[in-house]
């Protein structure tokens, strides 16, 4: 049996679910068995994945619901592909999970790996053979770059600041160790874009949050890793090709609300791991960075109070950011002063 189980989700975007199955098969001759799990997608989307596979795809596969999956015996999972259709969205976090928690016992390793990504040549065995050979490692991301500019860095890992936030790593720096012949750094952020977990750590952190509907679960992963002293780390000779933001731009959603979205689900997030009096505190002090970052970019302080007050409200509100809030979020009016660089 293979010792790493990779689980994608589909959300209305099935042509890069396909392009992404179909580099494993060619980079890895599907010595890994694939768990598709799709999150309430349109029929249509659906159907695409369906017509490919029963044309294309020539190892052993089965399409199944998410109820008939979760019956499954250990000893069932004999295919090289399985196609677990959800009939709603469940979210990044809890679509991971439902096969993350299913299967972290039967593989050493869960690989979670985005749809909307194209891995290189033994990209995942080498993430594999890591982890084997290097086993106080925890938790394994890997050098990704963009897909339409292959020599730029998307993410390869970074560091959790004092104040609250996360930093990635600079291309100038990856690309330095890469020269260097630098095989892996130590990276206490890594991305839930591309992430192999051994059995000993879901073991002990468990899975995804799942307090979150879209964002945050890697952010609250990586510091429950942190917290029980895991080690994770980035491998620099492992490099996979991402295609940029495809489920936000799915999703509609304005900058700005996005941005709200973001620093709701940041503040919230760290209930977890502040007692109730510290929480307090530092969400003062996190909103005030929050407005003159936002003040920055959108030099406009009625608009950035507006955002300030979204955010507010929400962290006091909420212990959880459900669907039907997340929804309510990126619905919410526009607030003129649009800008990429928003969320960070």
């Amino acid at each position: 049996m293979s010792k790493a189980g990779v689980v994608i989700l589909n959300w209305n975007g099935h042509i890069d679910t396909v392009s992404c199955i179909e580099s494993i098969v060619e980079h890895e001759q599907n010595r890994h068995p694939i768990f598709l799990v799709d999150n309430g997608s349109q029929k249509q989307s659906i159907q695409y994945i369906e017509d490919w596979l029963n044309k294309h795809y020539v190892y052993p596969f089965i399409i199944i619901s998410d109820d008939e999956f979760m019956k499954f015996a250990d000893g069932d999972f004999d295919k090289i592909l399985y196609f677990i259709k959800s009939k709603k969205n469940l979210g990044f976090a809890k679509g991971n999970n439902i096969v993350w928690q299913k299967i972290w016992r039967i593989y050493d390793y869960v690989l979670l790996l985005n749809n909307d990504t194209v891995i290189t040549k033994g990209a995942i065995t080498r993430m594999v053979q890591y982890l084997d050979n290097n086993p106080d490692t925890g938790a394994l991301s890997c050098d990704i770059r963009y897909y339409a500019k292959p020599d730029k860095l998307w993410n390869a890992g970074g560091y959790f600041t004092w104040y609250g936030d996360r930093k990635y790593y600079s291309q100038k720096k990856i690309d330095k160790l890469i020269k260097k012949n630098i095989e892996a750094i130590r990276t206490p952020f890594i991305t839930g874009c591309a992430l192999m977990v051994p059995q000993k750590t879901t073991k002990i952190a468990g899975t995804f949050t799942e307090r979150f509907f879209f964002g945050e679960e890697d952010f609250n992963y990586c510091k429950k890793l942190l917290n029980n002293h895991i080690v994770s780390k980035t491998l620099l000779t492992s490099t996979i090709y991402h295609k940029v933001g495809t489920s936000l731009k799915k999703t509609q959603q304005d900058d700005v609300n996005g941005t709200i979205l973001h620093f709701s689900n940041r503040v919230i997030n760290f209930k977890e791991f502040y007692g109730k009096r510290r929480w307090k505190i530092w969400r003062k002090f996190y909103i005030m960075l929050v407005y003159i970052k936002l003040h920055i970019l959108i030099k406009d302080r009625k608009k950035v109070k507006k955002a300030i007050n979204y955010i507010e409200y929400y962290t006091s509100k909420y212990d959880e950011i459900t669907y039907t809030t997340f929804q309510e979020i990126i619905n919410l009016p526009k607030i003129e002063g649009r800008d990429k660089r928003l969320v960070r």
